[in-house]
């Protein structure tokens, strides 16, 4: 029950604010009192938030988290100073709604370490995008960049995969590879590998199978707007903690990064500090 109910709680926070929003602007109207107009400030604040999160893609500091509580927490006091305590509860919803999109829907599962530093690369299967059944061991000729996104519908993936592949020729001529590995199905990853114009890999976690053998499984963590078109899979929502594994020349994991938070993501200015610290870039 929670996890169906993480899976509609974003639309219903974004419901929640457009409704305050409308119903601050309506009583404004209806007595001609404008200062009931602040009520609508928190509203706007959210959806605004999450417009920008959607463009922009992963967030790197917190400051956008900061001023979104603090700008309505202001906004509910002086609505409530001004217009009475019906407008400050108006303002109100929309700033506890944020709070829980903020503190518990963003939040990812914490893995309990398959993925481990200086071990070999788990085995696990994938599928190619043209349906062909393979393993990891795909991804152990020389070094890797593995990514494990969730897929085209998630804008904080699809920054991510642009980001990196802005940055590939910088990999390349360290000799790394670069792979994405995604629950979405075959369609939606052939869609998103021709996207783009560089040689990186895209593989296909039939069903979640490796997601689960990994501990990435993230229960819910799909909104139910989207829908699964993988034919074999259950509509379950569940889809994958956004990962960062790079791999050396042997096949070994020099570096993992989990998101807790989905949102979150490390810069591929990263990866190149970890390849050059770890020494694992090889002559071309």
């Amino acid at each position: 029950m929670l996890v169906r109910f993480r899976r509609i709680a974003l639309e219903l926070a974004g419901v929640v604010a457009l409704a305050s929003i409308a119903t601050a602007v309506a009583v404004a109207v209806a007595t001609t009192a404008p200062w009931w107009l602040v009520a609508a400030l928190p509203g706007a604040l959210f959806v605004g938030h999450f417009v920008h999160l959607m463009r922009s893609g992963p967030t790197r500091n917190g400051a956008e988290r900061i001023a979104v509580p603090v700008i309505g927490a202001a906004a509910i006091v002086v609505a409530g100073l001004t217009a009475g305590w019906p407008a400050a509860a108006v303002a109100a919803v929309p700033i506890a709604s944020w709070f829980g999109y903020d503190r518990w829907i963003t939040r990812q599962h914490r893995p309990t370490g398959v993925i481990e530093v200086g071990q070999p690369l788990p085995e696990f299967p994938l599928d190619t995008p043209e349906g062909y059944s393979v393993t990891s061991a795909v991804l152990a000729d020389g070094p890797h960049v593995i990514l494990f996104i969730r897929g085209n519908w998630c804008p904080f993936c699809m920054a991510q995969v642009r980001e990196v592949a802005a940055q590939y020729r910088e990999l390349e001529r360290r000799g790394v590879r670069v792979a994405f590995v995604s629950p979405q199905s075959a369609e939606d990853t052939v869609e998103l590998a021709g996207r783009f114009d560089v040689p990186m890999a895209f593989y296909v976690d039939r069903a979640g199978r490796a997601a689960e053998l990994l501990d990435l499984t993230q229960r819910g963590g799909r909104s139910i707007a989207v829908a699964d078109r993988a034919p074999d899979a259950e509509d379950d929502g569940d889809t994958v903690v956004p990962t960062v594994v790079i791999t050396d020349a042997d096949g070994r994991v020099a570096w993992v990064h989990h998101s807790t938070d989905h949102r979150v993501r490390p810069e591929p200015s990263t990866f190149l500090e970890v390849i050059d610290r770890e020494g694992i870039a090889v002559a071309r």
